[in-house]
């Protein structure tokens, strides 16, 4: 096992959904887990078990307090925007270099561990006004989980990630199609699209199905 940085082809994807999936499947499979949600915008204090970080945490069977928000989450804002918008706007010093730093003191040493790094919106989100999520994830060095979902345009915008992940030659350990709601479109079609495209080792997370075949990505 390792630590992963989980990112998406855009906002709202489903990346919390799917962490959470991967984080409960390697529990099941003995593996120690954590996972990090360095900077968190869209949730209040009074819906934190709702949140992101919040969603990580029941994953991992952990309470969800203020505290234990902290601990995983470094900055959080209540107003649904870009982190760098955020801080900007509640008049907050955007330090990418400590929010970095945050991300890698949460790396474990136990090669047990299954450990994620949950980004905020989409592969090219903005951190800070200086440094976006792609900088973000080569800085850190360690291998993607990309994560997308079934709408018009889906295609291209996930071809459109893996083609600067290859570029970067950033490793991209799995793609995972999700459908986070009832409601959203099945991922076998896009699934189906992608690899025409590419041989890139994916998964579809139906909703409600668990991560069994996410997961056997993870366990060979």
């Amino acid at each position: 096992m390792s630590a992963y940085f989980v990112t998406a082809i855009g906002t709202d994807i489903g990346k919390t959904y799917a962490s959470a999936a991967l984080l409960r499947a390697a529990m099941q499979a003995g593996h120690s887990v954590s996972a990090v949600k360095p900077v968190m915008s869209g949730f209040g204090e009074a819906v934190l078990a709702e949140s992101d970080a919040g969603q990580l945490l029941i994953a991992m069977g952990q309470p969800v307090t203020p505290q234990t928000v902290s601990e995983i989450c470094l900055h959080r804002f209540e107003p649904p925007l870009a982190p760098n918008v955020a801080m900007r706007r509640a008049g907050m010093q955007q330090d990418y270099d400590q929010i970095l730093a945050f991300a890698r003191a949460s790396i474990p040493n136990d090669p047990n561990a299954f450990h994620l790094i949950e980004g905020a919106g989409g592969l090219m989100s903005p951190v800070t006004d200086t440094k976006l999520h792609s900088d973000f994830i080569l800085d850190l060095g360690i291998p993607v989980i990309l994560v997308a979902a079934g709408y018009l345009g889906a295609v291209s915008h996930t071809l459109t990630a893996l083609s600067w992940l290859r570029t970067q030659r950033v490793p991209v350990k799995a793609l995972i199609v999700s459908q986070s709601s009832a409601e959203a479109e099945p991922p076998e079609h896009l699934l189906r699209e992608v690899g025409l495209w590419s041989s890139v080792r994916s998964a579809p997370l139906p909703y409600g199905a668990g991560a069994t075949e996410v997961w056997k990505l993870f366990s060979v």
